[in-house]
């Protein structure tokens, strides 16, 4: 595992919380609410499912890899200094090892298609410090705070150390698989052809393949996708909403600001399916905000749906959508000419998690597809919806 070091900022922690609470756009969601906004009625209902989750919430955060947040977490597939990658060569030909960050608000580093081919190296997972510097080997831990905060949700519950990204790849391209287990076979930071908050280039076209949201609505099983702050370009990232490049789902009642979810939720009346988008500020992307601001924003929204009507019904799947540039340690295996990615951090919070559970099985962000398909009983899209790499989340659940 990573040496377990610790520092001198750690009685500072309560100060900086307060800090991030009060900074914050939305904040600590215990300390400033959403105004309460139902918006639009969301058609459809609950509908038959296969497990007792009549509720799915997935919360899509950004750019972390998993050793990058959960790689000295006990019991977890972490490095060591033999594996893949631990010493590496920067770009002054300096040696450089995993180091523990004090800096909760790291710049953005690398992360584009060409990026990922380069750092993961065929598997030899030797080249991040080359791409992204000395940086890109820094790890959180829980004595972070925010990250402490995660720590204890996957203590309590179940996470898997064994999931990838499906391609390697920025935004849309995961978000894309997540719902249609399809890119366009273009995994490239592409802009959606429709509006708000869109910069169409060359290659953007509107995409007409189906995705779950259409499987679901010809299901009459209620889902949508709430964006914090959706339409106020800088907060709300276009690139991050798979379901505003689609002809079918675009500009639909299906797509609504966060608000909208928090007054559903104060109602007990919440879509089947919920696809969560947080503003670019508590989304933990690095050089959009605070990492500890939008660890505790998530901690906040996690017990907003644990304090609600809904919560003996629900399972929250957190993910990560790509690792960011970050280094991990694992090789992703080849499914494809394009993933999968290196690994990312998920966890599913339910009253149906395994507790205390860290899932071995080869996962992607398929395999979250494939879980809203098999409980709503919803048939498979195209044949990388079909590929058994992408493995079975219900090892996560006990029933």
């Amino acid at each position: 595992m990573f040496p377990n070091f610790r520092h001198s900022f750690v009685p500072r922690f309560a100060f900086l919380l307060l800090a991030i609470c009060i900074g914050s756009i939305g904040g600590c969601r215990g300390v400033q609410s959403a105004a309460s906004n139902p918006g639009p009625p969301i058609p459809g209902q609950t509908g038959t499912t296969s497990s007792p989750i009549k509720h799915v919430v997935v919360v899509m955060m950004q750019n972390s890899s998993f050793d990058h947040l959960f790689g000295t977490f006990p019991g977890a597939n972490g490095p060591i200094a033999s594996s893949p990658g631990f010493v590496q060569t920067d770009a002054q030909g300096k040696p450089v090892s995993p180091m523990l960050l004090t800096d909760f608000a790291p710049p953005d580093l690398a992360h584009t298609h060409a990026a990922f081919v380069q750092m993961v190296d065929n598997g030899l997972m030797d080249k991040f410090a080359a791409v992204n510097g000395d940086l890109a080997m820094g790890f959180y831990d829980n004595t972070v705070p925010g990250v402490d905060k995660l720590w204890s949700w996957a203590q309590q519950f179940a996470l898997a150390d064994n999931f990838f990204a499906s391609a390697m790849g920025d935004a849309p391209t995961n978000q894309l698989y997540m719902v249609a287990a399809s890119n366009n076979d273009f995994p490239f930071g592409v802009q959606s052809v429709f509006p708000p908050c869109n910069t169409p280039n060359s290659v953007s076209k509107p995409f007409t393949f189906p995705n779950v949201g259409d499987q679901l609505g010809q299901k009459n099983v209620s889902w949508g996708w709430f964006a914090e702050q959706y339409g106020v370009c800088g907060n709300y990232i276009a690139l991050q909403n798979p379901f505003q490049y689609f002809t079918s789902t675009q500009n639909t009642v299906h797509i609504q600001d966060l608000s909208s979810f928090d007054a559903q939720l104060q109602s007990g009346n919440v879509a089947a399916v919920s696809f969560v988008q947080p503003a670019s500020n508590h989304t933990m992307h690095p050089g959009s905000g605070n990492v500890s601001r939008g660890a505790l924003w998530l901690d906040g929204f996690i017990q907003s749906i644990q304090n609600s009507s809904i919560w003996p019904d629900t399972a929250i799947v957190i993910l990560w959508d790509s690792s960011g540039g970050w280094y991990d340690h694992v090789p992703p295996p080849s499914v494809d000419s394009q993933g999968f990615g290196p690994r990312v951090p998920m966890m599913v919070i339910s009253p149906f998690a395994k507790r205390g559970y860290i899932s071995k099985v080869q996962m992607d962000d398929t395999s979250i597809l494939k879980f809203i398909q098999w409980n709503w009983q919803l048939p498979s899209l195209n044949a990388r919806n079909d590929n058994p790499a992408s493995g079975d989340m219900r090892d996560m659940f006990a029933f």
